[in-house]
C-alpha cells in the first residue's frame, strides 16, 4: 500500500503482524529477503505482500538495486516503502533517486533525520515528532548535499509495517548512530543495518568500529537477541544464524517472539 504524502499513514505496534489463515498456500509464505551487494555495503529487498527497500547505497547505486529487483521479478510499483536504517551516506545515497523511480516514501528515525537531509555525515538534531507514531513530512527536496534526501516519514518508536503490506516491524536500535533502526520480519529474520559488521566477507559478527554510543549498541543488540532471531542480515557482512550471534554476544536464554 502506497502512502499519500499528505496524510498520516499509520501507528506503531508492539507485536508482530500475525499471518492470517487462508486457503491459498502462496499467502502463507514468509517474507523473503534479497541482499544486494553494493561494494563495501549492501542494500536489501524484502518481498512480502508488498516490497520494502532497506537502505539504498551511495548515490548512483539505484541502478544495481533496480537490476536486482528486475531479476527477482519485482516492478517499481510494488515498492511500498524505502527505509534508511541510519544516517550515513552509504545507506541513504540513492534514496531520493529510488523514491522518484518507485513513488514510495522514504522513512528514517527522528534521531538521524537531520543527518540525511543535507547529504552529509554530520551532527544530528532530532526533529519534533509524536513518540510512537509514523508521520508524513509535507516538505520535500530541501537537501543541499550530494545524496541528501528529505524524509517523507519520521519514525519515533517501534513502527508496525502492516500498513505497508509487510509482516514485521521497525525497531529502534541506537548505538551505531542515535537513530539506527532494525527490521524484524515474521519468521525470525532481522536486518540490522550497521549494528553488526564483519571485517571481511564470511567473517564473524562483531560490533562496528564506529559507534556513537557503544553501551547503547550493546543494549540494542542484546534486546534483539532476546527475541530469538533465526537469521541476521547486516550491511557489512553476514548473514549469520541467530545462534551464532547469540554465542558471541548474548546471555541467558533467547525468546521466541521474533519467530512468531
Amino acid at each position: 500500500m502506497k502512502a499519500d504524502g499528505r496524510n498520516t499513514v499509520g501507528s506503531v505496534g508492539s507485536g508482530w503482524i500475525m499471518e492470517q489463515k487462508t486457503r491459498s498456500p502462496a499467502t502463507r509464505r514468509l517474507p523473503a529477503v534479497v541482499a544486494v551487494p553494493l561494494g563495501a555495503t549492501s542494500a536489501f529487498i524484502v518481498r512480502d505482500r508488498s516490497v520494502l527497500l532497506v537502505d539504498t547505497g551511495n548515490p548512483g547505486d539505484e541502478a544495481a538495486i533496480l537490476a536486482a529487483m528486475k531479476q527477482a521479478g519485482i516492478g517499481c510499483d510494488e515498492v511500498s516503502l524505502i527505509l534508511v536504517t541510519h544516517g550515513h551516506p552509504e545507506n541513504y545515497g540513492s534514496a531520493d533517486a529510488l523514491r522518484e523511480l518507485t513513488g514510495a516514501p522514504v522513512a528514517v528515525h527522528e534521531g538521524d533525520a537531520a543527518a540525511v537531509r543535507p547529504g552529509v555525515d554530520g551532527p544530528r538534531s532530532p526533529v519534533r515528532v509524536v513518540p510512537g507514531l509514523i508521520r508524513l513530512v509535507r516538505e520535500r527536496r530541501i537537501f543541499s548535499g550530494p545524496g541528501g534526501v528529505e524524509p517523507d516519514i519520521i519514525i519515533g518508536g517501534i513502527a508496525d509495517l502492516g500498513v505497508f503490506g509487510l509482516r514485521g516491524r521497525i525497531v529502534p536500535t541506537p548505538g551505531h548512530t542515535p537513530g539506527s533502526v532494525s527490521v524484524l520480519l515474521a519468521g525470525g529474520t532481522v536486518i540490522v543495518g550497521d549494528l553488526l559488521s564483519a571485517l571481511f566477507p564470511g567473517g564473524r559478527p562483531r560490533l562496528p568500529f564506529r559507534m556513537d554510543d557503544p553501551a547503547a549498541a550493546r543494549r540494542s543488540l542484546r534486546d534483539l537477541l532476546a527475541l530469538g532471531p533465526e537469521l541476521i542480515y547486516a550491511a557489512h557482512g553476514g548473514p549469520w544464524r541467530g545462534t551464532e550471534v547469540w554465542r558471541r554476544f548474548g546471555s541467558g536464554r533467547t525468546g521466541r517472539k521474533a519467530r512468531e
